[in-house]
């Protein structure tokens, strides 16, 4: 668990501290303050920057993350990953990307890196000849001859280079350094229905199938049953998509979660990302989203109890005064978590 955070040169996020963290915590803030820089920043921490983790959030905002040929000459067009870093450019000196705890030791850091040809000097140790080697370096600073751009990755010691000249839609090399976290997100809007089946199919039969329904019930005292069925209606037969469907009691039928309102969702998906954070982190931006505010302290009461049961770390996003209220009150009843 994170006791302290920092977080450096990420997106508008040029010296973000935070001295004190607990097992939940809310991040508080006006719309475009950096409130879900925050959260990213964290998935990029928990997912050890991961090359693949990456490219997803690039593409989420629609940023360059393949290197183009020719595009190097070009200022008008961002090279890949340059929109992380503070100002949306990559920094003329050594400023990395600084995400961690305040004492910086196990901090994950991305520096933005060039490539050079250096030479060496081989020697064979039964002849004595001498041959000269050329290797490709990475360095921070600018070399006099550039063979290409890159991210330097460093975490825990480990260390790790993503090369833009060898990465594109049809060439993927996933590059990654040590043991990712747990950690599950959920956007503002709703997670599709497919990824919430997922996430359902790996806890199934299991004791954490209650722990959904625990969730669920704060808004339906009544449900009996849940799962995910694929949805019959669907136009394009070759996409088979999963919808949840929820056994009432006294019920004849089942009915779809869906047709009960976003609140039903949202509650589904904060549950189904909690039970597969464990041991890892929760992320949730806009928590209020979807959940009135006379339920929203229940969810609070549920998150803080289920974050000690599980071993994971709560953050989440709010601008609502409502959820700041619910939040405060329960934090301040469940103040041994």
């Amino acid at each position: 668990m994170l006791k302290s955070l920092i977080i450096k040169n990420f997106r508008s996020l040029e010296d973000f501290h935070v001295e004190k963290l607990g097992r939940v915590n809310l991040i508080v803030g006006k719309n475009n303050s950096g409130k879900s820089s925050v959260l990213e920043a964290l998935r990029i921490f928990a997912g050890n920057a991961h090359q693949e983790l990456l490219e997803k959030i690039a593409q989420g905002h629609d940023e360059q993350c393949f290197f183009e040929k020719g595009i190097i000459d070009d200022s008008e067009v961002s090279l890949p990953y340059e929109d992380l870093f503070t100002g949306r450019k990559f920094p003329i000196e050594e400023r990395p990307i600084v995400i961690g705890e305040q004492d910086n030791s196990q901090a994950l850091k991305i520096f933005h890196v060039y490539g050079y040809e250096k030479e060496y000097v081989a020697t064979d140790n039964k002849t004595g000849k001498q041959e000269i080697i050329k290797r490709l370096e990475w360095v921070t600073s600018l070399p006099d001859q550039i063979l290409g751009e890159g991210l330097l990755i460093i975490k825990n010691g480990e260390a790790t280079t993503l090369d833009f000249n060898i990465i594109s839609p049809e060439f993927r090399r996933f590059v990654s350094i040590g043991q990712r976290l747990p950690c599950s997100y959920i956007p503002t809007q709703l997670v599709p229905s497919n990824e919430l089946a997922n996430d359902w199919d790996s806890i199934a039969l299991t004791d954490k199938e209650e722990t959904v329904m625990q969730a669920i019930k704060i808004i339906l005292p009544d449900i009996s049953d849940i799962t995910f069925v694929n949805d019959l209606s669907s136009i394009d037969s070759k996409l088979i998509r999963r919808v949840a469907k929820i056994k009432i009691k006294d019920s004849l039928r089942p009915v779809p979660l869906s047709s009960l309102g976003d609140g039903m969702a949202r509650i589904l998906q904060i549950a189904l990302k909690a039970v597969t954070a464990k041991g890892g982190f929760l992320l949730v931006d806009e928590f209020e989203n979807g959940l009135h505010y006379s339920i929203q302290e229940k969810v609070w009461s549920y998150l803080f109890d289920l974050s000690k049961t599980l071993n994971i770390q709560i953050f989440a996003t709010t601008h609502s005064w409502d959820c700041i209220e619910s939040f405060a009150k329960v934090a301040i009843e469940k103040q041994d978590v």
